[in-house]
């Protein structure tokens, strides 16, 4: 039943890691990305004569214009592969300490932890190659 738990568990987190952070990722569009996808939305508000929305727009439009930066995006994806690395590196760490007392409970909780940080390792250099491709454009 114990096994059972934790299977689910598992393959919840992984779902999760896998989902997540390509939602959390969708920020660090390209500035020219994020420049269209507020074009579109403000085509959006000026059919529905929504002028609160027409506001909101232009001003992050304006935000966008002044503030983005995709060399500041480049550092952020950088920083966040680095990190996971990190993260993995340091389970690794945990994992050997686990495995080598014999701890199951531990070493099922840490490898679980490994998958997850390695799914969201994974999905970040996608999402930074992604990126990457959409500069040089």
């Amino acid at each position: 039943m114990k096994t059972a738990r934790i299977l689910k568990v598992a393959l919840l987190s992984l779902s999760l890691s896998a989902a997540l952070p390509a939602l959390a990722d969708h920020q660090w569009q390209t500035c020219a990305e994020k420049q269209q996808q507020i074009d579109n939305q403000m085509q959006y508000a000026r059919a529905n004569n929504n002028q609160r929305q027409i506001n909101r727009l232009n001003a992050q439009k304006a935000d966008i214009a002044q503030n983005c930066d995709n060399n500041d995006l480049r550092q952020k994806y950088q920083q966040k592969i680095a990190k996971l690395n990190n993260k993995i590196d340091e389970t690794q760490r945990k994992l050997a300490k686990a495995q080598a007392k014999g701890d199951n409970d531990k070493v099922a909780d840490l490898q679980n932890k490994m998958n997850e940080n390695t799914a969201k390792l994974q999905q970040a250099k996608q999402n930074f190659a992604r990126f990457e491709q959409a500069t040089k454009q």
